[in-house]
Order: structure tokens, then C-alpha cells, then sequence
């Protein structure tokens, strides 16, 4: 499967639909020492193949894999300046990169978003959602986790301290406002749907 983008997110980030094996992957990359020991750390084949993903999607877009670290909460970051967010969900990576902080989450549309949603949602966002179907609940999860990702800081509740202020009427872009240990920031997240999965990405406001 090749590099494909999403028009809705212009050239910020890039995508990988997993349809090949992890030997036909794996053969496709020259991991350094580095990221092949990370990889043999990897037990799940689904988890094993979204992490050469990610790689194909950096070799792709020309970014030096040893331009790439993580910090002590296990946040990506570019020795270049640049941010960079990755995101998986079962056959789907993606990687965003931009001058100022973002965040990226894809989640497949599943039922059992039903079931956690109470973790997650604020009394006060009910209003904005309207219908409370497995898509906006997903959409729901994808902005907090994508801001949660931009934030990049560890302890926040997504209920409490990720609050979704507004969003458009086809609910495909949403205002969103952190407010944690007595630090406030505000983000714009863009979202949307693709094959069967949601796909949002949240950009720090200036």
C-alpha cells in the first residue's frame, strides 16, 4: 500500500493503510540499531506491523528516522524543532508533523464506545454532540485524544480537564480547551471519517 493523505488535513499528515506482511515490510526499511531493538520488544503482530508502518510513512515523507526519540511519557519528538504525532488503529498509522504543537488519534468505529463513554464525556458537551450514535462518540474520544496527545503532558482527565467549548454543524472541527494544574491552552481540531474509522487531528491555538 502506498502513502495516501486526506484532503480535509492538506499536507500535514500522512497515512498507511497496512495490507502487506510484516516480512514484506520489514524488508522495505533499514531500521538502525535503536528502533530494530524497539521493534523485537513488540510481541503483537498487529502492534509489530503498525510500527513498521509508521517507519514506511517517515521513509516516505523523507524524515531520518534517527531525527526520532521519545521522551520520558513516551511523547514522539523531532530533533528538527518540528512536532510530530503518531496514531495506529488496527490497519491505519499516521504521522502529523507541523511548526507548532498538534496531536493525532484515529479510532476504528466500534460499539463498545458506548461502554466507556461515561469516562470521557462531560455533562456540558452533551449539547454539542446532539446525536449519541457510535460516530460522534468516536469523534468525541478522537478530539480529547488528540488534544490530550498535543498537551503532552501526563495525569489529565479527559472528562474533567478536556473540555469541548463548540463545534461546527457537521461537527468536522471542534474548539477545545485544556485546563490542568492551573495551565490553560486552547485548540482547534479538525475531523474526519474514512473507511470505517474516525480521524482527528488538534492544532495548538495561537
Amino acid at each position: 500500500m502506498a502513502l495516501f493523505r486526506l484532503p480535509e488535513f492538506e499536507q500535514n499528515a500522512s497515512f498507511w493503510c497496512i495490507d502487506e506482511s510484516e516480512k514484506e515490510l520489514i524488508n522495505k526499511l533499514s531500521l538502525s540499531v535503536y528502533f530494530r531493538q524497539k521493534f523485537e520488544t513488540i510481541k503483537s503482530t498487529q502492534q509489530r506491523k503498525q510500527f513498521l508502518a509508521v517507519h514506511m510513512i517517515l521513509k516516505s515523507i523523507q524524515i531520518d528516522q534517527n531525527s526520532l526519540s521519545y521522551n520520558q511519557n513516551g511523547k514522539p519528538i523531532l530533533n528538527n524543532g518540528q512536532y510530530i504525532s503518531i496514531s495506529h488503529s488496527h490497519d491505519y498509522c499516521g504521522v502529523a508533523i507541523g511548526e507548532s504543537k498538534l496531536g493525532l488519534d484515529i479510532e476504528k468505529l466500534r460499539p463498545k464506545i458506548f461502554n466507556i463513554s461515561s469516562k470521557f464525556l462531560h455533562k456540558k458537551e452533551v449539547p454539542l454532540i446532539k446525536k449519541m450514535n457510535i460516530e460522534n462518540l468516536t469523534k468525541v474520544w478522537t478530539i480529547k485524544e488528540s488534544v490530550f496527545k498535543a498537551f503532552g503532558h501526563t495525569g489529565l482527565s479527559f472528562k474533567d480537564n478536556i473540555k469541548i467549548i463548540k463545534t461546527d454543524n457537521e461537527f468536522l472541527n471542534a474548539s477545545v480547551e485544556i485546563n490542568f494544574e492551573n495551565k490553560i491552552e486552547t485548540y482547534r481540531v479538525d475531523i474526519t471519517t474514512f473507511s470505517q474509522y474516525i480521524c482527528s487531528i488538534a492544532s495548538k491555538m495561537n
